[in-house]
């Protein structure tokens, strides 16, 4: 959250304003691919001696924007799980009725999909002590699939975002 990270660089120019010494030194890195599970991003920089000669004492996230001169502290990620189907089927002519479709399998797969979701989103909205990171949130993110609007394909291939607690 860009909101966040420039309250980080506020606090930080405060603290430098002020002439205040801190015990250690402060670090920001800035990451490229945190959506993505930081796979090209932090988890090569850990890997580094520019890491390990850091000394690093702890490390705060992007967090949550607060509106109010408080910090909400809380730990916690939920694990991405970027899942793929492909389902092949019967292609044909978008005048006929034919079995086997792609669309009938992925039908099948993506009401599974839903009903899942809403049974973690019942979950949620029922207990007023769970938080969204106490559950699991499944979303369909992007079809694929198809050459023309008159021809049944041979392929369709969905993806979902689920984040898992």
């Amino acid at each position: 959250m860009k909101c966040v990270t420039i309250q980080y660089l506020e606090a930080i120019r405060n603290l430098k304003n002020q002439g205040i010494k801190l015990k250690r030194t402060i670090h920001l890195t800035f990451m490229p691919d945190e959506e993505i599970g930081g796979v090209l991003g932090m988890q090569a920089f850990l890997r580094s001696e520019e890491w390990k000669e850091m000394n690093v004492g702890f490390a705060l996230d992007e967090g949550l924007a607060n509106p109010i001169n408080e910090f909400t502290v809380f730990f916690g990620e939920r694990m991405p799980w970027w899942v793929k189907v492909s389902c092949p089927g019967n292609p044909g002519h978008g005048s006929r009725f034919i079995e086997g479709t792609a669309a009938e399998k992925l039908r099948t797969v993506i009401n599974r999909f839903l009903d899942f979701r809403q049974q973690e989103k019942n979950r949620l909205e029922a207990n007023p002590e769970l938080t969204l990171g106490d559950v699991t949130s499944v979303n369909l993110t992007k079809i694929e699939g198809g050459i023309q609007v008159n021809v049944v394909p041979s392929e369709l291939v969905a993806y979902f975002d689920i984040r898992v607690t």
